[in-house]
């Protein structure tokens, strides 16, 4: 079943592409939004296939209906049986796209996750993408255009997605309680907001890092809020995020920017904190996060991250007062 369907269609970039001049056979989205971007191809896919289209799917008639389902029989998806697309995959293409359609008068091929495709795969397609036989379509789903051959991207007609709205967000995820966090927390990002959204220690890991910044005043309190975030080491991705997320709002209060603040909530105890910081120091714990998140990467040690970060917190705060 296509998740989220109601959204794409009645998305603006959606409807803006259905209603443009469509004149070619191959397709590339891209977006770091893998839930998004899958989404999208197959609501496209049945734009494409819609017996009664005018600018987007109808969504009554039997195609619409079957391709909603993913039960349709000229609608192909890869890989088949692996995470990543393999020569096995386009060979297997290859037959297909040349055979009939089955039940209507096109069919469409849906390669997700092409960024990771072997080269051997890409060269594969690439004769397939100079040549199309008439009516069908094939859309690849790219999460990093780096890695796809410049062959490829030159014979696609490309797309790269826009983040969702927050209010797109908080439809997706089926709530409009503004505690969960998840629609601004996600920044446009369909993947992470429902990844938020379903984990259990969200609400806790979000009022451990709140808890933390308003009532570390000193390296003595430190070990405390060291050792309760530690506890979520698995989440550090997590805290880092919303941390980040708090020392921006804070440099918008500053700077009498709270229309701009995304964690509206937890406003009033940022504002009680404010004058702890200045711009300049805002500006450095910021950058030591995203320092923190590059040795992530690099699987150091996350009790060892934490750590750091909290006693530079600390550090730069005095050296601000200084």
């Amino acid at each position: 079943m296509i998740e989220y369907e109601d959204i794409i269609l009645e998305n603006d970039q959606f409807k803006n592409f259905c209603k443009g001049d469509i004149n070619a056979s191959s397709f590339m989205f891209i977006s770091d939004d893998e839930v998004f971007l899958n989404s999208f191809s197959y609501c496209f896919a049945k734009f494409l296939l819609c017996l009664d289209k005018t600018s987007k799917p109808c969504k009554k008639c039997e195609t619409c209906k079957k391709v909603s389902l993913l039960s349709f029989s000229d609608l192909v998806i890869y890989p088949k049986k692996h995470t990543s697309i393999l020569v096995e995959d386009i060979k297997d293409l290859t037959s297909n796209i040349y055979l009939a359609p089955l039940e209507g008068d096109k069919k469409v091929f849906i390669l997700n996750n092409f960024s990771s495709a072997t080269v051997q795969a890409q060269n594969k397609l690439l004769k397939i993408l100079e040549e199309p036989p008439a009516n069908s379509f094939i859309i690849l789903n790219v999460t990093n255009e780096n890695k796809v051959l410049s062959t490829i991207k030159s014979r696609c007609k490309k797309l790269r997605l826009n983040r969702l709205s927050e209010k797109e967000i908080l439809l997706a995820t089926k709530t409009f309680d503004e505690n969960k966090n998840v629609a601004f927390l996600s920044d446009g990002n369909l993947t992470k907001a429902i990844n938020y959204y379903n984990d259990s220690n969200f609400g806790e890991i979000y009022n451990a890092c709140l808890k933390t910044l308003i009532q570390m005043k000193d390296s003595r309190s430190l070990v405390k809020f060291s050792s309760m975030l530690s506890k979520k080491r698995e989440d550090i991705s997590l805290v880092l995020e919303i941390f980040e997320s708090f020392f921006r709002d804070i440099l918008l209060t500053r700077l009498n920017k709270e229309n701009l603040v995304k964690n509206k909530n937890a406003l009033a105890s940022l504002k009680l904190i404010k004058d702890e910081y200045t711009s300049s120091c805002l500006d450095k714990i910021l950058r030591k996060i995203n320092e923190v998140r590059e040795h992530l990467n690099f699987n150091c040690n996350a009790v060892f991250l934490i750590d750091n970060l909290l006693l530079y917190i600390l550090e730069v705060k005095f050296l601000c007062k200084e």
